[in-house]
């Protein structure tokens, strides 16, 4: 199933999921949502079944140590359908569906699991390991993070 196909279908299940318009696309034609001190990027990828990524940088300058990666490690040894991992400075949750077979159901639950992983885990790994969530909740900015920078991490094999 070609990104075009899919395309619009994908903007109407993030309206809904949202309760809102969907949001426009940024230049590499993602779709950013904002909740609350998080958010997350969902994209098409052109792949063998088409599929939808979305992820999320829950963590930004955050330095790699040992007990990060245990306690990532940890959780992602008892979690459900999300992975998270460390790249450059960021903890990254992040899960693929196939587009193919989506439907309005799992879109809606992979966005509640990732939106409330995402605000959950970001201020407590923030509390144990440094860094700072994507969004402040007292003055609604992001911080100066280019979430291209995660984007190749997120390609087959790139992640471990």
């Amino acid at each position: 199933m070609r990104s075009e196909i899919i395309r619009p279908y994908i903007e109407r299940l993030i309206g809904q999921w949202l309760e809102a318009p969907a949001v426009a696309t940024d230049d590499e034609g993602r779709y950013h949502v904002r909740v609350n001190t998080s958010g997350f990027i969902v994209e098409i990828v052109e792949y063998e079944p088409t599929l939808v990524r979305m992820w999320s940088p829950v963590v930004v300058g955050v330095e790699k140590t040992a007990a990060l990666l245990d306690t990532l490690n940890g959780l992602n040894a008892s979690g459900i359908g999300l992975r998270v991992f460390h790249t450059d400075d960021k903890v990254v949750l992040a899960t693929e569906l196939v587009a193919e077979t989506l439907d309005a159901r799992e879109m809606h639950f992979a966005c509640h699991l990732l939106a409330g992983a995402a605000e959950r885990l970001g201020p407590e790994l923030v509390a144990l390991h440094g860094g700072q969530t994507l969004f402040d909740t007292r003055d609604g900015e992001l911080p100066p993070v280019d979430d291209r920078a995660v984007s190749p991490a997120l390609t087959p094999g790139g992640y471990l």
